[in-house]
């Protein structure tokens, strides 16, 4: 709702010069204490335009009408006005029972400048959910590098919509929030640290991606999830430090690199994911082989033939249906033989499957 309402906001300062050719202060001022709220909208836009000390304590009194568009006007105007005389009244309604309201205060603070970094800070320690959640809008909108560690420390934060304006500030604020962010993976707060997986991966950095990885074999399965989520998101950017994964041999790591590289399709990945067929542990095996079928290539395929002898019956079924999915004639030779004389069952079924899907019957 506020971002078509400042769409339109905007048109209509755009418009403004020419609707208010003949718009005086006394008339606006007039307007905003006694008009329609037709009117009252109108002065309040125009007063914030006028850059006049006498609009700064009626529009900050205009924070206070039992409007919510007025309220929304008001805040919009003051950032307009450009006083530093507004921050106290602004910080006041960041925790407006609108959140438009809110929303037009974080921006016209962030508007300020400096004058509103102090006062917003404190604010990032507020008990109010809104008013610690307006202040991070702002602080993200300023790229406000000194707000970083107060916005970390806001990502153990019980309130969800507190913690998703905290990560979305780090993401805008950018570069100064990477190494913060990378030591808060190893706070012993579980909601912490997964809410610096996210916002790591949407940052997208090299360090990110790095330090993503080393979580891949997290102890807590939610963590893993989002570091794996994370790093598919950043896709062949992170590739340096999954392969790094994918020869760690901790079977945890390689299997969730195997999944996120399968998942990106980078094709740099088939020899590395290739050699785990090798591994010695069985899930490892599997997933390495299915991972090959969503690689593609002819070193895939090559593998995935030398896989078909495993001697574990569900390492052969994956491999086969990868070489299924593939769909290279160069397997056929080799899913005819498994399909006739694997001895196990459904090893020969998922062989005649992937020859079926080879000649185009499935």
């Amino acid at each position: 709702m506020a971002k078509s309402f400042a769409a339109a906001l905007a048109l209509a300062l755009q418009l403004a010069p020419w609707v208010w050719a003949t718009y005086t202060l006394e008339e606006a001022l007039g307007d905003l204490e006694g008009g329609t709220l037709e009117e009252q909208c109108e002065a309040a836009e125009y007063l914030g335009t006028t850059g006049e000390e006498a609009a700064l304590e009626p529009l900050i009194a205009a924070l206070g009408d039992e409007n919510p568009e007025l309220r929304q006007r008001a805040a919009m105007a003051l950032g307009e006005l450009g006083s530093s005389r507004a921050v106290p009244a602004l910080i006041g309604v960041l925790n407006d029972r609108d959140r438009a309201v809110q929303w037009f205060a974080a921006t016209s603070l962030a508007k300020l400048g400096e004058p509103a970094t102090k006062a917003l800070l404190a604010e990032l320690r507020s008990d109010d959910r809104d008013a610690a959640a307006g202040a991070a809008v702002a602080l993200g909108r300023m790229r406000e590098a000194k707000a970083v560690g107060p916005l970390v420390n806001l990502l153990a934060a019980h309130d969800l919509y507190v913690r998703e304006q905290a990560i979305e500030a780090l993401v805008a604020i950018g570069e100064p929030s990477v190494g913060p962010l990378v030591k808060a993976l190893g706070s012993a707060d579980v909601v912490a640290r997964r809410s610096a997986v996210v916002a790591l991966g949407r940052l997208g950095d090299g360090e990110a991606a790095a330090a993503l990885v080393r979580l891949l074999g997290d102890s807590d399965p939610v963590t893993r999830r989002a570091a794996m989520a994370a790093l598919r998101d950043m896709g062949p950017a992170a590739y340096e430090p999954l392969e790094g994964a994918l020869a760690s041999g901790e079977p945890a790591a390689q299997k969730a690199a195997c999944e996120i590289v399968g998942y990106v399709r980078d094709a740099r990945a088939v020899k590395p994911v290739a050699a785990l067929l090798e591994a010695e542990d069985e899930s490892v095996r599997w997933t390495a082989a299915k991972t090959l079928g969503a690689l593609d290539g002819k070193y895939a395929v090559e593998s995935l033939v030398r896989a078909c002898r495993d001697p574990s019956p569900r390492v052969r079924e994956v491999a086969v249906l990868a070489l299924g999915r593939i769909k290279h004639l160069d397997a056929v030779p080799t899913l005819t033989r498994v399909a006739e004389e694997d001895p196990d069952e459904a090893v020969r079924a998922a062989a005649a499957e992937a020859l079926a899907a080879i000649a185009g019957r499935k």
